[in-house]
């Protein structure tokens, strides 16, 4: 039987992600519903301050993504950083690494599954299940999709995310321009209320961990960049922009917030976006906030999915899992891992049904401090690699991350509210090292 010729490199290229792609399927994966509802938690864990925990969490990331881009770039954009931990450190740190960030991201999409699914329930006065179970049926259709309609999908609904956040961002200060007390107003919101510090300076830098774990995502950009038709062009660009972009976002829409309303009348599991558009008499201001998180939790799942998939691919390349996971359809699909992540969102969303106040905030929990103990790995793995390199030019910052990292996870163990979180977190980190000493154990890995 003849074999179907082999695609030219044009069509190749074609059937790849564009840059855009990239951008907008990493702030897919970071804007989801802990935006538009969890920034509640941070106002009222550290009050206006906690605009200073934005800023510094914002600072983490942006160091932590310049050691992605240059550990990518050197490997000319072929890999995430699995891939060079595996290179520079060993098949068993990539092995924990690995599979950590692929548990953190299922979870993320199951929950986002849940969260989406209690919405449509209310909407459509149905079961929770069967609103999560139509997202997981959506986005599995998406992530079907060749590269770039994929891209294209999920451009278009992190781009929606965006247009709400900007515009977002110039009501509120619009409004603010035309009040005649501007500066008043936001003075009065941001003071009078205990204070710019009223839970004092402690409770700044603990909330700092906290929205270094919302900013999770930028490095899905490395990831996705591998299958863009020019990656090294994707990493630099991403590398650059992608940390500033969604702290804008995040750091814009919370001074607004902060600057219309007193930071008291925030509550923790309560849109504070809707709370402002309603202070501001927008027409049908519940069914913009609740048309936006449905789409962000979408956009949020979809990228979970994706990301998920590519990691399981990348870990059976590098023989850390079952070799049928790097099967892929014509379109470049990973056909297997696909079905896998979509089987362990489904096991997420059944601990939520079967099991609300146990087993699913346990896995909740437990998926929490993951990605400081990711971030931490990669720092190693560029200070091992920039000691024999001549090209190594953020060894300062490597440094300075292997010791301000391990300083962010001991805050989340001291603050009682984050300390139970953490405890789980290390667990899994436990539980996935004894799995690869066995797994391994037969191998001659470093």
């Amino acid at each position: 039987m003849a074999h179907p010729p082999a695609p030219s490199p044009a069509s190749a290229s074609q059937s790849r992600f564009k840059g855009i792609h990239v951008a907008m399927i990493s702030i897919g994966g970071i804007i989801g519903a802990g935006l538009f509802v969890g920034t509640s938690a941070t106002i009222a864990a550290a009050g206006p301050a906690v605009l200073l925990s934005y800023l510094a969490a914002g600072l983490v990331v942006w160091l932590v993504m310049r050691l992605l881009g240059g550990l990518a770039i050197t490997a000319r954009g072929q890999g995430s950083f699995i891939t060079h931990i595996a290179t520079h450190i060993g098949s068993r740190t990539a092995f924990i690494t690995g599979w950590s960030y692929a548990f953190l991201w299922a979870v993320t999409a199951g929950a986002q599954a849940v969260a989406g699914g209690m919405i449509i329930g209310r909407l459509a006065h149905i079961a929770p299940l069967w609103g999560a179970l139509v997202l997981v049926a959506i986005a599995w259709s998406i992530n079907r999709l060749s590269l770039r309609h994929y891209g294209q999908a999920e451009t278009g609904l992190s781009i929606f995310k965006l247009l709400f956040l900007g515009g977002f961002i110039a009501l509120g200060l619009g409004w603010l321009a035309l009040s005649g007390h501007p500066f008043a107003i936001a003075f009065q919101n941001i003071t009078a209320h205990g204070g710019v510090f009223p839970k004092g300076g402690w409770a700044v830098i603990g909330a700092v961990p906290m929205i270094v774990q919302t900013f999770t995502g930028c490095e899905i950009a490395i990831i996705a960049a591998t299958d863009s038709d020019r990656p090294l062009r994707a990493i630099a660009r991403t590398m650059r922009r992608l940390p500033l972009q969604v702290l804008f976002f995040y750091a814009g829409s919370v001074l607004v917030i902060i600057a219309l309303l007193p930071w008291s009348d925030v509550h923790v599991g309560q849109s504070p976006f809707l709370s402002v558009l309603e202070y501001l008499k927008v027409p049908l201001a519940r069914y913009a906030a609740i048309a936006v998180t449905l789409v962000a939790v979408l956009s949020c799942l979809n990228s979970a999915v994706y990301v998920v998939s590519r990691t399981l691919k990348e870990l059976a390349s590098l023989r850390l899992a079952p070799q049928k996971l790097t099967l892929e359809t014509a379109r470049h699909v990973p056909l297997w891992s696909l079905r896998l992540t979509t089987l362990l969102e489904l096991l997420v969303i059944a601990s939520a049904i079967g099991s609300p106040e146990t087993l699913y905030p346990v896995l909740l929990g437990s998926s929490g401090g993951l990605i400081l103990f990711i971030y931490f790995i990669i720092a190693i793995a560029y200070w091992l690699w920039g000691r024999q390199s001549q090209t190594a030019t953020a060894m300062p910052v490597a440094r300075g991350l292997i010791l301000l990292i391990p300083i962010l996870g001991a805050i989340l163990l001291i603050l009682p509210a984050a300390r139970g979180d953490a405890l789980l977190s290390l667990a899994v980190i436990l539980v996935l090292s004894i799995i690869s000493l066995l797994a391994l154990s037969q191998r001659c890995l470093r």
